[in-house]
């Protein structure tokens, strides 16, 4: 009985193929695909934008929020916190003129991809958009990481010791943040910082830009196949 259920959905399935091949031309799918993959690369350019944007206020966060940390740690954590701070600003600056570098190549691909008629070009162009979107993803992890470990313990100290000093009715002295690695809570509370975070980083790479890949990766097998049959 499943035998013949599973012939019969595929005769159902050939005919629908066959279908679609009668109804739309090689062209036509061409046209489609070509325009279902300008839409997943715009949609790319829109949150790599938006991103930058983030970016760009965290540096403006950080800058201000310095001398009030500063004042929370003690003298070695404040040392630490100076001398890595000025690093992970650069690792920021960087991290700018390469993400505008990646949204300005998103965008001239996005262009592109509208005016490419061939399987071939479009299917090269692809093939470039997702190396290019990988790449970019790994930049930004890997410099987001580095300056979270260089400056985001003293952050999130910052921000947990005010509001504590804000919700709580009664004065409550709290002791200089030291450095994490000045005894072994820290050390462990540093870390579960950090796994927390990349595990959030992970979540949001995954279903943001993994949605998107995934439609373009199945784009491309589309036209994959479609330069295969002709």
């Amino acid at each position: 009985m499943n035998k013949e259920l599973d012939i019969d959905n595929l005769k159902r399935d050939w005919k629908e193929q066959d279908s679609i091949q009668n109804r739309y031309s090689q062209a036509e799918l061409v046209l489609m695909l070509n325009k279902k993959s300008g839409n997943n690369v715009k949609y790319i350019v829109i949150i790599s934008i938006i991103e930058f944007v983030i970016l760009m206020l965290s540096l403006l966060f950080t800058a201000t929020n310095k001398n009030g940390i500063i004042q929370n740690l003690d003298i070695d954590a404040g040392e630490v916190y100076i001398r890595n701070y000025k690093i992970s600003q650069v690792l920021v600056y960087v991290n700018i003129v390469i993400s505008l570098g990646f949204i300005f190549y998103f965008y001239k691909c996005y262009k592109r991809i509208n005016l490419l008629s061939s399987i071939k070009e479009l299917i090269n162009n692809i093939l470039r958009i997702r190396k290019s979107v990988n790449r970019f993803i790994s930049i930004n992890v890997t410099l987001g990481l580095l300056t979270l470990f260089l400056t985001g313990f003293y952050d999130f100290m910052f921000e947990f010791k005010e509001e504590i000093n804000s919700t709580s009715q009664d004065i409550i002295t709290i002791e200089k943040i030291h450095h994490p690695f000045s005894s072994p809570e820290y050390v462990f509370l540093f870390i579960i910082i950090c796994l927390l975070t990349i595990l959030m980083i992970a979540a949001y790479y995954s279903l943001i830009y993994g949605i998107l890949l995934r439609r373009l990766k199945k784009n491309l097998q589309e036209l994959q196949k479609l330069e295969s049959e002709g």
